[in-house]
């Protein structure tokens, strides 16, 4: 449990030996708590993994970015989270949902979206020069690569921030060639 940040689905916990009856007993014992059908988490969990867990979403956007270390200009207000479409339960948090298609399929029992992800809703989300802001920081701690977001089919606003991150890396390599 703790390697998965004390949150998991039983099923991951039964591919690494645990049995159904283990599982009964730490959840008899108050070792773990039921998230949710095929979740459980130790009392220690960080709430917002938790609470994505009970409303079967992701954290993305400013919310992930910030978690992942990234520099975000401003403290979001309020949580950024990822939802399949028709995910009736999403519409009821206290937080800002993101519907939209990813570009990186989002892995069931994954509770934090890819970078891919993060940053392409990102520029939808943030004003424009956050945004920027972020995908640099982003691709300064090589937690992104522009080759490799460049071979996704990203919506308008995450185009043109890539351009302009492009842009700039190919004036301070002729610069520097010049030098």
């Amino acid at each position: 449990m703790v390697s998965h940040d004390g949150i998991a689905p039983v099923s991951v916990l039964a591919v690494a030996g645990h049995s159904r009856r283990t599982l009964e007993r730490a959840l008899d014992h108050g070792a773990v708590q039921r998230v949710r059908k095929g979740w459980v988490a130790l009392a220690s969990a960080d709430p917002v993994l938790v609470a994505a867990a009970e409303r079967g979403v992701v954290l993305t956007c400013v919310t992930q970015a910030k978690r992942a270390g990234l520099f975000v200009l401003h403290e979001p207000r309020e949580t950024h989270v990822a939802a399949r479409p028709h995910s009736g339960r999403a519409g009821m948090l206290d937080a800002r949902v993101h519907w939209a298609k990813p570009l990186v399929p989002r892995h069931p029992e994954s509770l934090v979206d890819s970078i891919e992800n993060t940053l392409a809703l990102i520029a939808g989300c943030l004003p424009h020069e956050e945004a920027l802001v972020v995908w640099e920081s982003a691709f300064r701690t090589a937690q992104a690569d522009p080759h490799t977001m460049a071979r996704y089919s990203l919506p308008v606003a995450a185009r043109r921030i890539l351009d302009i991150m492009s842009t700039r890396s190919a004036s301070r390599t002729s610069a520097t060639t010049q030098l």
